[in-house]
């Protein structure tokens, strides 16, 4: 079928309306990727539409790419296909016509205007990537930056090491103008100072070795060089180190620096520290926003009092009980200080109403908070009953374990694309770790070849469905992150570059793509294991290493012994 018999169609994909597929509703644009296979790229390794060759777009585009000599200008340039460069097919492509920026007569219109108005357009705010001024940009560059470039021949930084253009001092810009400032706040200093040789802050020394001792990308080493260059050279601003972390992100980010890995190698050479005591009184600030300010007032007391500090000081609490305390008793806060203009007015018969539709574990820490909250103000002199004394909890069963859905559990790799994620699912569902395990694994636990996976010192047997996966997560890990010093299992890109395990924040979010969590997941294995064995606690606790009573639990959850399900149902069927 030729374009011109092709019906007009509005595309369902991208909304444009033109020649396409009447039956898909699709243009030919999106008619032509639709029919493109979503599989790994021999290349680059990620799941991309399949172009030609085994390759994505991308990765066929730069594969047909020759450095050859263009025949319009004659230099050699790389070609795409065959035929001129990019520059000459954008010149031949111009015409001539009136900017509609300037409105001026010129021969050649870059999208509609001229060449100096279409420069301007492309001009951003932003760092330099080269000096780590905060000026108007081209290329990424300042015009500072893009003159020396011009001027200078490339080479090797003899003190910061990167390829490029060396001044007549013998070093980059960049590290020039980090030693001019240096001799600058040396000789304002009221006592001289013997400027560091070479001219490059002791810090930037180390920060070569420092990535390349974690596997950082050159991409990587070069952003976090702008971003420590931009750091030191604004101690004016910052004042002496140690700095606060908190301070040093965002500063950072309002200068569009990267900040995890500037800071990460701050704070590890003693020039920053962190901060969890401002970072919890941020958190608490925003959450007694929407109170009003008496209220507000006396749960701030009140968290005083659990950090130990005011006149009776006690033992203090851990910031994630405090932080418990104060989610659990959030809804309550908001419907009292709705009704009430303070504490005071809260009655015993307020609480109980609040604790009615609360079940389980729940129920417990909500009952727990209030007395808390309650008797250390009444301590504190200001409420004059507490109306929370009266009000005593015994402790409650755990809910019964309930196992999935057949058709859930069916599908639930079928969710999930990255071998990652499908690793994290397996270890939860065949293998019922929680997600602190899964975070805690090391690369020497896992043994593929032996069959063996190693969880808090005990060798368990790697079933072929998680030994699978595990392989091809290895391998999409040794492909992204070839030279990483993360001795962690599973790494994401923030860990990449790191040494520290992947959040469990991360685990739960990575679990609910599948439509359930990883406590569900953990225990529709542990019961599907117990109805396995017929009820035996002793097989539970040595496959999985758990507690006597929580075998136990479980063990009592099963129904008959006809019930039983197979040994190998939950990893056989989660392959499905």
């Amino acid at each position: 079928m030729s374009m011109s018999t092709w019906p007009v169609v509005t595309c369902t994909a991208c909304g444009a309306t033109g020649p396409g597929r009447a039956k898909p509703g699709l243009c030919k644009r999106g008619y032509a990727r639709a029919r493109r296979q979503t599989r790994p790229c021999a290349s680059c390794g990620q799941e991309r539409p399949h172009l030609a060759a085994g390759l994505c777009a991308r990765c066929y585009r730069l594969s047909r790419t020759r450095l050859v000599i263009c025949p319009d200008c004659g230099e050699e340039r790389p070609v795409w296909f065959a035929g001129r460069c990019e520059r000459c097919k954008r010149r031949a492509a111009a015409k001539p016509g009136v900017c509609a920026a300037c409105g001026k007569q010129v021969a050649r219109l870059w999208s509609g205007r001229c060449r100096s108005c279409d420069a301007k357009s492309r001009e951003v705010t932003g760092a330099c990537r080269d000096c780590g001024d905060l000026t108007r940009l081209t290329g990424g560059l300042c015009k500072a930056c893009r003159l020396f470039r011009w001027a200078h021949p490339a080479g090797t930084c003899p003190w910061c090491g990167r390829q490029q253009p060396i001044g007549a001092a013998g070093a980059c810009r960049s590290c020039q103008c980090a030693a001019r400032a240096i001799r600058k706040r040396a000789r304002e200093a009221p006592r001289p100072r013997p400027v560091p040789s070479p001219a490059v802050p002791p810090p930037l020394d180390a920060l070569a070795g420092y990535g390349q001792a974690r596997g950082w990308a050159p991409g990587t080493l070069h952003q976090a060089w702008r971003a420590v260059t931009a750091v030191l050279a604004s101690r004016d601003e910052l004042g002496q180190p140690p700095w606060d972390a908190v301070r040093l992100r965002r500063f950072l980010n309002e200068r569009n620096l990267v900040a995890l890995r500037a800071v990460e190698f701050l704070t590890d050479q003693g020039l920053a520290r962190g901060n969890p005591q401002g970072a919890f009184d941020r958190w608490l600030a925003a959450r007694l926003a929407t109170l009003p300010a008496p209220v507000a007032a006396e749960v701030r007391t009140w968290s005083e009092a659990l950090q130990g500090r005011g006149p009776r000081a006690g033992r203090a609490r851990q910031t994630r009980t405090i932080q418990g305390y104060v989610r659990i008793l959030q809804a309550p806060l908001a419907s009292w200080s709705a009704r009430y203009e303070s504490l005071r007015q809260v009655t015993t018969e307020d609480l109980t109403a609040e604790l009615v539709p609360l079940t389980g574990a729940t129920r417990l820490l909500a009952l727990s908070a209030m007395r808390s909250l309650f008797g250390t103000l009444k301590a504190r002199r200001m409420l004059f009953t507490d109306p929370a004394a009266p009000l005593t909890g015994r402790r409650v069963q755990p809910p019964p374990a309930l196992p999935l859905d057949d058709g859930l559990r069916a599908g639930l790799l079928g969710r999930l694309h990255g071998p990652a994620e499908r690793l994290i699912v397996l270890l939860a569902g065949v293998h019922a770790l929680r997600p602190s395990d899964i975070s805690a694994l090391m690369l020497d636990d896992a043994n593929p070849a032996a069959g063996a996976l190693f969880v808090g010192g005990r060798a368990r047997p790697l079933d072929r469905l998680t030994g699978g996966h595990l392989r091809a997560w290895l391998q999409a890990r040794h492909a992204r992150w070839p030279a990483t010093a993360n001795p962690h299992l599973l790494i994401n890109r923030s860990t990449g570059g790191g040494t520290g395990p992947i959040s469990r924040s991360y685990i739960q979010a990575t679990v609910h793509k599948a439509g359930i969590t990883a406590q569900d997941l953990r225990a529709d294995r542990l019961l599907g294991q117990a109805q396995a064995s017929g009820g035996d606690p002793l097989q539970l606790m040595h496959l999985f290493g758990i507690s006597d009573p929580t075998a136990i639990r479980y063990c009592a959850e099963i129904g008959p012994p006809g019930q039983n399900r197979d040994n190998e149902i939950a990893p056989r069927t989660l392959g499905r």
